[in-house]
């Protein structure tokens, strides 16, 4: 049976973006797509994530500050949509899946040798078809070849004080890489990132590769929206935002302050953090901010060269 390919490089910069609303004519869809990829193109990254988004509102009975779109499948856009010199790492939602469909999902994600990362439901109150683990199993026997991430967050290592225990299990079941979710919060991702790299020390095993997600928000809706979602802002740093003469550019700095912090702190142990910038805004500022972001956060990893495509994934001689 063909191993899966586990050697992904010890950093990584990607930038991840939201495929168009399926509300979307087709013209508009193709035109999204190619200022999308003139854009991603130039960009200094190792790979382009893809998110595949759900409808969170059974986490939680606080009203959504945006109304959720959906949008047409992260895999379709991502090939068929998309021309980008990148590798790809494509969500997926397994809970409305069944087993045969998403074996089929991952069979041409494999084919395209690209990357995936399958996320569970949002809550326990949702009914699913397919359970997070059944479906790492589905994928480990079926898309053996498969380069699988899991979702890493900080807020559920807060309350719960288990995330690295989870990771490790994730890592048990097939996961080689891990993408977090949105970070304001230095401090828990912090405690995330030490209780996990002990853990890792105390059983003899390597720290596997995590990326720190950078989100820029361009609004005080923005913010509203980043607390529903279950992102932690320190409440100093939500003050600073709100009362921001530009909101935009102060979360800027401090998604850069907080990734330098993360970054110096990982090398004093030993481990390298990459990042994932997301661009999930159809506003222009916030998708140059986005940019603005990837290069200074290159520069924060002392990055002189972007990988090459089959160096990010681990599909070179």
């Amino acid at each position: 049976m063909p191993q899966r390919e586990d050697s992904w490089p010890p950093t990584l910069l990607t930038y991840g973006i939201t495929p168009p609303k399926t509300s979307f004519t087709e013209d508009k869809r193709r035109r999204v797509a190619a200022i999308q990829s003139q854009r991603i193109s130039a960009l200094p990254i190792d790979a382009l994530v893809v998110y595949d988004l759900q409808d969170e509102s059974s986490r939680t009975d606080v009203k959504r500050p945006f109304p959720f779109m959906q949008t047409i499948d992260p895999l379709e856009y991502a090939f068929d949509y998309l021309d980008v010199p990148q590798r790809k790492i494509v969500y997926r939602s397994v809970s409305g899946q069944d087993e045969t469909e998403l074996v089929d999902w991952l069979g041409r994600l494999e084919a395209q040798r690209g990357a995936c990362v399958l996320v569970g439901a949002p809550s326990r109150q949702q009914a699913v078809r397919l359970r997070l683990g059944d479906a790492y199993r589905l994928c480990k026997r079926a898309t053996p070849t498969l380069p699988l991430g899991g979702v890493l967050i900080a807020e559920r290592h807060a309350a719960h004080a288990s995330e690295d225990a989870r990771v490790l299990k994730k890592l048990d079941r097939g996961c080689s890489f891990f993408i977090s979710q949105a970070v304001y919060s230095v401090t828990q991702s912090k405690n995330v990132l030490s209780d996990l790299h002990y853990r890792c020390l105390a059983e003899a095993r390597p720290m596997p590769p995590i990326l720190i997600t950078l989100t820029p928000c361009g609004s005080r809706k923005t913010l509203e929206f980043l607390a529903w979602l279950g992102i932690s802002v320190p409440r100093w740093l939500e003050n600073e935002l709100a009362h921001s003469h530009d909101i935009l550019e102060t979360s800027v700095e401090a998604s850069l302050s907080t990734f330098a912090e993360l970054h110096a702190f990982a090398s004093t142990k030993g481990f390298a953090l990459g990042c994932n910038i997301e661009s999930v805004s159809t506003r222009k500022a916030e998708i140059e901010a986005s940019v603005e972001l990837v290069h200074r956060v290159a520069e924060i990893m002392g990055r002189a060269r972007s990988m090459t495509q089959d160096e990010v994934l681990g599909h070179g001689d």
